[in-house]
Order: structure tokens, then C-alpha cells, then sequence
């Protein structure tokens, strides 16, 4: 049942990249909510989430001559996602560090500040293997497997809500471990906790 459906999504894209609509439409359909989600629980606001949506799959409409050599779209929509949030963080950086620290979100990308979110990334490891049980397997299928909190629930027969709270307990206990020093602290950590960028 999954490799037919693996095969209708490959036929699907194979229609995107031709240039029809209909195929993208029932596309945007499968996977609209799921970005949606995803958006909101970062930018934490309906409107900008909508945006964000948007723009992702107008991304994906601008390549689609790419779309027939993607394995895994699910993987590709969600690296697209990832990058609009994170030009989304960058722009929120631009906004409240004023007109005198414009370079800081291209500083970020700098080689040192690359190995400053490699450290913290191991950092987080090192915290996310200290949590309860629950906790770390709510975190990991959050934030390494990209599930929903929907099917996180289905996956460990846990509801919605108590999926939410032990994800909450879990970035707090996170963030109370690490106390990470340096100029950027708080953007790094956002931007580990959000993606958990290698």
C-alpha cells in the first residue's frame, strides 16, 4: 500500500513539473494543513503562518522541474519549509536588532557561528537523552522525524493535548540545561530547537 502510494505521489509530481495546475492543486490539498501546522507552532501567528504556507508552495511551483528526481517529498517540503522559517527568523533578527546590526543573520551563516550550532546541536543531544521517556520520544518524533502532534499521538496512543505537554515539558527542560554563552545564544538555540540543524 505505501510503495502504490510512493508511486501515485512520483506520477504526481511528474504532472506538477509538466506545468499542470489540477496535479498541484490536489497536491497543495494533501499537505497544506500538515506546512500550515508546521509554520504556525514556530511563528506563532495565523496570518504570517498563512504567508509561510503560501510561499512554500509557491517555491515548489517555481522548481518544479525538479519534482520528478525528488525521492521523498514529504523531505524536500519540509527542507523548503525549514529555509522559509528560517529567512523568517532572520528577517524577525533584521527587525528588533535595528539598522546598525543588519549583518547578524548573515554572520550566523559564517563558518564559527556554523560550529557554534554544531555544538549546541550536540549540546541539545546530550540534554534530549537526559529527559523522561516520554518526553524524549515526543521530542524526537516532533523534531527529528517531523511528525505532527496528531500523528504522534497515533504513534505512541497518547492524545493531542498530553503529545503538547510533554513537548513543552521537553523544550523547557532543554532549555533550562543548556546555558549556552556567546553573542547569538538565543538565535543559535532557537534556531537548534526549532530544526536541529546538523
Amino acid at each position: 500500500m505505501e510503495s502504490n502510494t510512493a508511486h501515485n505521489e512520483k506520477e504526481l509530481l511528474a504532472r506538477i513539473s509538466t506545468g499542470d495546475q489540477d496535479a498541484f492543486s490536489t497536491l497543495v490539498d494533501i499537505y497544506r494543513n500538515k506546512v500550515f501546522s508546521h509554520a504556525l507552532t514556530y511563528v506563532r501567528s495565523y496570518e504570517e503562518a498563512e504567508e509561510l504556507t503560501q510561499d512554500i508552495f509557491l517555491k515548489v511551483w517555481s522548481h518544479r522541474h525538479r519534482l520528478p528526481e525528488v525521492e521523498q517529498f514529504k523531505n524536500y517540503l519540509f527542507i523548503l519549509g525549514r529555509n522559509q522559517l528560517v529567512s523568517a527568523i532572520r528577517k524577525r533578527v533584521m527587525d528588533t536588532t535595528g539598522e546598525g546590526n543588519d549583518d547578524i543573520a548573515e554572520d550566523l551563516l559564517l563558518p564559527d557561528r556554523q560550529y557554534e550550532l554544531k555544538e549546541t546541536y550536540r549540546v541539545i543531544m546530550q540534554g534530549v537523552e537526559r529527559l523522561p521517556p516520554q518526553q524524549k520520544a515526543v521530542f524526537t518524533l516532533s523534531r527529528m522525524e517531523h511528525l505532527s502532534h496528531e500523528e504522534i499521538g497515533v504513534r505512541l496512543g497518547i492524545s493531542k493535548r498530553t503529545v503538547k505537554f510533554h513537548l513543552v515539558l521537553a523544550l523547557n527542560s532543554l532549555r533550562e540545561f543548556l546555558r549556552y554563552p556567546g553573542e547569538y545564544a538565543g538565535i543559535l538555540l532557537c534556531l537548534c530547537l526549532l530544526f536541529l540543524l546538523k
